[in-house]
């Protein structure tokens, strides 16, 4: 009988010498590449730089922008800031400060010290003498003539206040003030005005002026003038005239400083009358101080 070809009776075994004279193949799973030089089974594939191709990375380029004046102006200064050297700060309190920042203090400084001597008063402060004059303010004048001498000549206060005829119902006390001028300007001060009194003395106020008229000052001085206040005494004896006086706040009236022929308004002066300064009535001597 016929054999047939699906006997197991064909299989024969692999003949080596075949196996061994392949080119390439699978063996145990791993590919080997004989051909190549490549005797490991770790299945991993090696590159060869010596046969790799070249490869070119192209340039990147950009667009050349057109550069206008004012561009070329800032490239052109900062050329120069970058030749110039690096100015050193100035050694300030331990530390460098930059050269701007302290010529910038300095100016506003000097505008600041400007504005203070140019606009400011002069220093005033009152003094602690004072004086009770006996005038007879009737002597040349009689009351509607008096208070059209005290409306044109002095600053009045109330001339309500100049209420009766009897000259001895009326005393002159002075303050003296000193005024220092530590400035370049002359200083012209045309006289004084009360700014303030104690409530209880309003209606004992009258006038006030500069015993000796408009006061020039001289630069870089110190000057005492002399202050005329008309007082109203009736019903007061030393002790309420002295309060009365005490409790006065003055101030400069058209105060101007002057450089050359230019008048230059400034500010006000205010003075507070000193709390050392007594007042006493004598109607013998018809002065008296402290």
């Amino acid at each position: 009988m016929r054999s047939s070809n699906k006997s197991m009776d064909s299989i024969n075994l692999p003949d080596e010498d075949k196996i061994k004279n392949l080119q390439g193949g699978y063996v145990d799973s791993r590919r080997v590449y004989k051909e190549k030089g490549i005797d490991d089974f770790t299945n991993t594939v090696r590159a060869n730089f010596d046969t790799a191709a070249p490869v070119s990375v192209p340039e990147r380029t950009e667009e050349k922008k057109e550069i206008d004046e004012f561009d070329e102006l800032i490239e052109e200064r900062k050329k120069q800031a970058d030749k110039k050297p690096k100015e050193k700060g100035i050694k300030f309190g331990g530390k460098y400060h930059a050269r701007w920042l302290v010529r910038r203090i300095a100016i506003i400084a000097v505008i600041a010290l400007f504005v203070v001597v140019t606009f400011l008063p002069p220093l005033s402060l009152s003094g602690t003498v004072g004086k009770v004059l006996d005038t007879n303010v009737f002597e040349q004048s009689n009351m509607a003539q008096l208070k059209v001498d005290l409306l044109s000549d002095s600053n009045v206060y109330d001339i309500e206040n100049l209420s009766s005829e009897k000259p001895e119902n009326y005393r002159v006390c002075t303050v003296e003030i000193d005024v220092r001028n530590f400035s370049p300007y002359s200083v012209e001060i045309p006289g004084f005005s009360i700014v303030s009194a104690d409530p209880l003395y309003r209606d004992k106020f009258v006038s006030v002026k500069l015993q000796d008229g408009k006061a020039d000052l001289s630069p870089f001085k110190v000057t005492t003038l002399t202050v005329e206040i008309l007082v109203n005494i009736s019903e007061l004896d030393e002790k309420k005239l002295t309060e009365a006086m005490r409790s006065l706040v003055l101030r400069t009236n058209g105060m101007k400083k002057h450089i050359g022929p230019v008048p230059i308004p400034c500010v006000p002066a205010f003075i507070f009358v000193s709390d050392m300064i007594d007042y006493r009535l004598d109607s013998t001597t018809g002065t008296s101080e402290t």
